[in-house]
């Protein structure tokens, strides 16, 4: 592991992993901020520490305790392989768990703004990888695949299209003429 800010946050996954629990990878991962996510835009910026075991996965992106996140393998029920060009991801679809997330601090008819935590039922998780061969997505994989959880159809998002430049002409002020 070479980023040295997700030293901190490995050792504190790794504090979690109970005695006789076996680890079988750990890296870097990255969790999306909200339910719609590109993965171009997912697999960027610090991530998150990830610990893979025989029994779990464990991931944590604060130094905060609080914030650790944790899916057995045995409440897996299914899960999806996500793919766009190199990018990767595994969707878990698992039994309820509790867990602490952001939601907006202020709510005004149609606006919403500001960060507060807030926790509840979460039936779904979302991990990327800068590629599929990473060490922690393939344990993963493993495990899912010896637990018996079926795999759906993997998907391939479309390429993400990039912002197009302004027209030269655009730049020009009306009723200027060319050159």
């Amino acid at each position: 592991m070479r980023a040295d800010y997700l030293r901190p946050w490995m050792d504190l996954l790794l504090a979690r992993v109970e005695p006789g629990e076996r680890i079988l990878a750990q890296g870097r991962a990255f969790e999306p901020h909200r339910d719609d996510f590109e993965l171009t835009q997912l697999i960027s910026g610090p991530g998150c520490a990830v610990v893979v075991t025989e029994r779990r996965v464990l991931w944590v992106s604060r130094g905060d305790q609080r914030w650790a996140r944790t899916v057995p393998f045995a409440v897996v029920r299914s899960y999806v392989e996500l793919t766009q060009a190199h990018r990767y991801a595994l969707a878990l679809d698992h039994e309820g768990l509790e867990r602490l997330r952001w939601v907006p601090a202020h709510r005004f008819l149609f606006w919403s703004w500001g960060d507060a935590e807030e926790a509840g039922p979460v039936s779904g998780s979302v991990l990327g990888f800068s590629r599929r061969d990473a060490a922690a997505a393939r344990a993963i994989r493993m495990q899912l695949q010896a637990a018996g959880v079926p795999a759906g159809e993997p998907r391939s998002l479309p390429k993400r299209e990039r912002r197009r430049e302004v027209p030269s002409g655009f730049l020009r002020r009306a009723g200027s003429e060319e050159p």
